[in-house]
This record gives C-alpha cells, structure tokens and sequence, in this order.
C-alpha cells in the first residue's frame, strides 16, 4: 500500500524564509534541528530568528527550518536589504519599488522580492545584468557561496562607507577559484569574522549555501553591522548624468564606468541623436551594430531619464573596408571577421587587377583557393555597391584532408588526387613537386603512405594549381602531412566493462558507449593520479560516482581521466541501477543500487528527480520503478548525508 503524502508548497517556503517586512520571533523552538549539519550552529540559527532575519514554516502546529535547504539569489539580496534596515543603514522607500518594477517584472523577479532587490539595483549592490540568472523556469536559483558573499559584502560597504573593498586575493587555499569580483567582498568580509573556510583552508566558491550556513554568515554580518555608526546612505538626485553608453535597451541606460542603471520615463522619455528627434529604439539598434554613443540625460525627482540627448558617428556616405575574402554568396560577402550584405549580385560593379569582371568571374577565382583582397564600397544603406580586388599570384592553392589518390593511365593526364569533394589531375607525376611532413618524396611515395593509414590517422594535403594551365585543376605542388584525429567526450560514467581479448566499453550520460581497444593499454588517471583499468573498474562497481574525461585517437579511447570528487554541498554521492525501494515505516524507508541498499531517515524530507523533472516524491518514484517495460531500467545517482542516509534521488530512464 502506497502512503501519499501532503506536498509543501515551495514558493510559500522560499517566501517565509525572509519576508519583506521587519519581524521579531523571540524564543523559536525549531521541530527539525535535529538536521542541522553541524554542531553548535543551533545557537546562531536561533539568534537569526530572534532577530527577524530568518523565519520558519509552520506544518502540522510545528515550526520547521530546513536547514539544508539552499538560499537563492533573490533571498540574498533579502538578506542583505533586511540586513541594513534593521541596523539602521538603510530605510525602506515605496518609490524606489516602483522605479524598478518594470524591470524586476521583465526578469520574472516574484514580487516578495521587490523592495529587496529594487534596493540592491538602487545601490549597485547587484547590477541588471545580474538578473538573468535569479530565475529559471519560474524558480529561483540558488546563490553560490561567492555570489552571495558578494552581495552582503556590498551591502556592508553601501551601509557603512568607511568598509572598503580592494584587495585583489585571498588568504583561502582555492583563492584561484574565487571570481576576480568576488574576491574583494570575500576578503573583507574573511577580514571581519563574517566568513571562514573550511577545515582544509578552502572557501568553496562555487559551492550553494544552505540556510545553516547563511544563518551563521548573517548573524556574524549583523554584528559588525551594529558595532558601526548607524548612518543610513542617501545618494542626492542629479538633474543630469552624461557619459558613454556602456549598455542600453528600451527599458534603461548604463554609462562607462558605472554601477548606475537610468530608467526611461513611464511617459516617454524626448530623444534626440545629432540634433535631430529620435528614439530610444533608434539608438539601441546603434549600440548594437557597434557604434559608440555619447549621451546627456535629464532625470526626474526619481532619476528616471525624461530627456536623451545623443551624439554619435554615423555613417551618411559611402564607405570603404578592405580585407581578405573569407566567403562570398549571392547575398553576402565576407572580409576579415565580417560580412556585408548584397542587395543585387547583377548590379555589382567588380574590378580584379584593374579590369571589368562580372559576379561569376570572382566568384570563380574564389571557388579556386585564390587569395582575394578586396575593398568594398558600402551604400548608406550598408548593401556593398562595388568591389575592387586584387590576387596575389597567377596560382591558387588549396588544403583539405586527402581522400582518394590515384594514378592514371590512357588519359592526357598521368593521376589525380580527390581533395575532400574535388578531383585534381595532374599531367606529368615526374613533374610533381612532392612532399611529405616536411621531407621532399615522390608520387608513389604519397600513395603508398596514403595507403598505409592506420585507424583514426589522416592526411591534410595542400595542393599548388596552375592557373596559366586552360584546366584550373592542374596540380603542381603536393604539400602532406599526416595528423591523428582526436576527440574528446565528456560525462558521468554509466557503465564500463571490460571484454574477451582485452578490449572493453565505456559508456557516458550522453547515452553512447566508446571503445577500447585494449585495456592494458589505455591511459588511465584517477583523481589526477594514475591508475591502471582494474582500479578504474573496482570503483565503478562500487557504485562510485566519476566524471570521465575520455580521449579518443580514432575509433578507440587511448585515455581516461575521472574525478571522483564529493557533491557541490560536500555531500557522497553514489550512482547505478534500481535495484528495489520500499517503505520501512510511516516515514523511512530504503533503495536498493546494484547489490547494495541505503537507508532513508525521513521520505518527508527527501529530494527526488525523475527524468529531469523536480519537485517529485518518493511514491512518485515508486510508481515510475513499477512501470518500467521489460527494456527499461533506471539510473539513479543518490546523495548521502554525513550520517549516510540518503537526502537525494536523482533518477534516469534508461534502456537496455
């Protein structure tokens, strides 16, 4: 019998983890401390709460915590707003919500989160280029270690100017590790006993932080934030800013050098571009075709922008650009790194070494390998009117892997060679010129080399033609060298096995299995130690979680690195098939990976992903076991906690 479960609503977790408005919650008895991740951070979750910082969920007349849940991005700057407001750094302001409403809406900011995060934008504390990844598919996404320590350490220096951030490194072991922006709020914030690393000396950059740890982190923060003079930072209205236009859209402007976002007018803002009316949709189709623009803008009582007033170069006349020829269409051509379009090909004015041509005659000598400088003449419109060429010899050359030689009899030729797709024949081979990874051979010589490839060995051939000759494909020169192709494929191992005669498999999440050609043979690191297959396969049989890096020299893998590392939480992770899984009481239960079973404490509390689908349950998982066809199975990857028991079910359909 299946016991199904009440499912807790997220979004009333995420937005009862700090609400907006200031609250004090004195003597909190949380039900689930038993789940904090260390001991002695009981006290500091408790003193959060007291504070107002972090609040709970009631469930069932019990107050819970969560202690391993992660802190979003938007939660964050929460943190940091709340932060401010109740050691009176900061006040709250209606105005400013509503100034970044628009925007915060744009991004699928939810609303809970406005005031906080409209006052971080405010301040420069968080930039709106930031805001494309608080969100994904209507979710918040959760805050890495540095992301979020970025965020408080600007709200302490917004709050208290006499902080500053300058340093450019880190006393932490993974200094390396930490963003360069991060680096200075990290330091500081380390400097004031806000933040520590762990037992090995490393801050963990990348790592989320679980609201333990931000419960620590903020009521640290709260601390030298109180100590300090209580004076709340007010930024005086300019009635102008001018500047270089560093980013824009319809919605705001940003200048060089700045961490201020200005806002349009909900009105309609007046602009105007070298003295004649415009709009802002004019100009930011500028600043995105690469012209730099000058600006003065007239702001409100709110800095929002009521005047615009631009200056750039703009192009009224013809231009000229020269450049190398890199591809040429009907509808385009491209010099250098950039293409110009073709309005009408018929209507080109082209000129090669100082006479007349049509379209199909550059063309041609393009086709031909020749290298083609070129100065275009572009319209106002920046459709290419003429083109001007010069080459630089009477030959052209081509390079491309070699795919057929072949000598030739009873022809007016003596042999050819098949570059990639294209024939060229060659008149007389005791003519040729021929060599071979730098060495000076013969034509049979190349054939014979050719012929004796061996897997995943190629040869790039570079052929010199004779453009004085009636056949464009007369082959003068023969330039060879033999490459190796390789590869590489990256992923979590799912199965590896080793066969009769040395050889073996090896399969990755990507649902496709390589070769090995022998086991003894190919290179193996583990954890950047090396290791021979045998090691390689005892961990994987011990349901070992790796990340393989495979190289791949032709058909076979020649190299394996994995990693073997913890979960981004620090947490083992395990991984292999679905065994079994059942219910052991009301509210534990166990899985069953390979030959091996683990415990789950609480099924409550437990995370389950079933094909790429979150927010499932263990029923749900259950149920998907039960219906597997006779060709399916499941791959599932679980994490433990320190006491072993398993906290996550990550599971995959996959078939035999």
């Amino acid at each position: 019998m299946k016991h199904k479960k009440f499912k807790h609503s997220m979004a009333f977790v995420a937005a009862a983890l700090m609400a907006c408005q200031p609250m004090s919650v004195y003597a909190v008895t949380f039900a689930d401390m038993n789940q904090v991740p260390w001991t002695g951070a009981e006290a500091s979750i408790n003193k959060a709460a007291e504070l107002g910082l972090v609040v709970g969920e009631t469930r069932n007349g019990k107050n819970y915590f969560r202690p391993r849940d992660s802190v979003s991005l938007a939660e964050s700057c929460q943190l940091a707003y709340k932060l401010l407001l109740q050691t009176g750094k900061a006040t709250s302001d209606t105005s400013v919500t509503e100034k970044w409403a628009a925007v915060l809406k744009t991004y699928g900011i939810q609303e809970w989160a406005h005031p906080a995060v409209s006052y971080c934008l405010e301040e420069g504390i968080i930039s709106i280029s930031n805001l494309s990844s608080f969100m994904k598919n209507g979710s918040n996404l959760p805050a890495t270690r540095e992301q979020a320590v970025t965020i408080l350490g600007r709200a302490l220096t917004t709050g208290v100017p006499s902080y500053s951030a300058n340093a450019t490194t880190t006393n932490f072991n993974d200094n390396a590790s930490i963003s360069s922006e991060a680096r200075p709020y990290v330091a500081l914030l380390n400097q004031v006993g806000v933040v520590n690393g762990d037992n090995v000396g490393k801050f963990n950059p990348k790592s989320t932080l679980n609201r333990t740890e931000t419960a620590v982190l903020v009521t640290n923060l709260y601390s030298v934030l109180n100590k300090s003079s209580a004076t709340v930072p007010t930024n005086p209205v300019a009635s102008t800013q001018s500047g270089t236009i560093a980013d824009m859209n319809a919605l705001y402007v940003n200048f060089e050098n700045s961490n201020a976002y200005y806002l349009f007018a909900s009105t309609g803002a007046t602009v105007t571009l070298n003295g004649t009316n415009s709009s802002a949709a004019e100009l930011v189709k500028l600043f995105k075709n690469g012209t730099t623009i000058k600006a003065t803008l007239t702001l409100d009582s709110n800095t929002r922008i009521t005047k615009l007033v631009a200056t750039a170069d703009t192009k009224t006349a013809e231009e000229n650009l020269t450049g190398t020829i890199k591809s040429l269409s009907k509808s385009s051509i491209k010099i250098g790194s950039n293409s110009y379009d073709i309005d009408d090909y018929k209507k080109l004015t082209i000129k090669i070494n100082n006479s007349t041509k049509d379209y199909d005659d550059l063309k041609e000598l393009y086709d031909d390998g020749e290298t083609i400088t070129a100065t275009l003449t572009l319209d106002k419109d920046d459709y290419v009117t003429k083109i001007v060429t010069t080459t630089k010899s009477s030959s052209s050359s081509k390079t491309d892997e070699l795919k057929e030689i072949k000598e030739v009899s009873g022809e007016d030729y003596d042999a050819y060679i098949k570059v990639d797709s294209t024939k060229y024949y060659i008149e007389d081979i005791d003519d040729l010129t021929v060599k071979i990874d730098g060495k000076t051979e013969d034509f049979d010589e190349l054939a014979d080399a050719f012929e004796d490839l061996e897997d995943g060995e190629y040869f790039t051939v570079s052929v010199t033609l004779d453009k004085d000759n009636d056949d464009d494909n007369y082959i003068t020169k023969i330039t060879a060298t033999k490459k190796t192709s390789t590869s590489t494929k990256t992923g979590e191992i799912t199965d590896l096995k080793e066969k009769s005669s040395s050889k073996g498999t090896i399969e990755l999440d990507n649902k496709k299995s390589y070769s090995i050609k022998d086991v003894d043979d190919v290179t193996v690191k583990i954890d950047k130690k090396t290791e021979d297959f045998d090691e390689l396969m005892d961990l994987f049989e011990d349901d070992v979680v790796m990340e393989a890096k495979l190289t791949i020299s032709g058909d076979y893998v020649t190299k394996i690195e994995v990693t073997t590392e913890e979960d981004k939480d620090g947490y083992t992770t395990k991984s292999g098939e679905l065994k079994d899984l059942d219910y052991e009481g009301k509210n534990d239960g166990y899985i069953k990976i390979g030959s091996k079973s683990y415990d789950i404490d609480d099924i409550d509390w437990l995370e389950v992903s079933i094909d790429g689908k979150n927010n499932k349950d263990f029923d749900d998982l259950i149920d998907a076991f039960e219906d597997l066809d006779k060709d399916e199975y499941l791959q599932v990857k679980i994490t433990l906690d320190d006491d072993n028991y398993v906290i996550k079910i990550v599971a995959t359909t996959k078939y035999e």
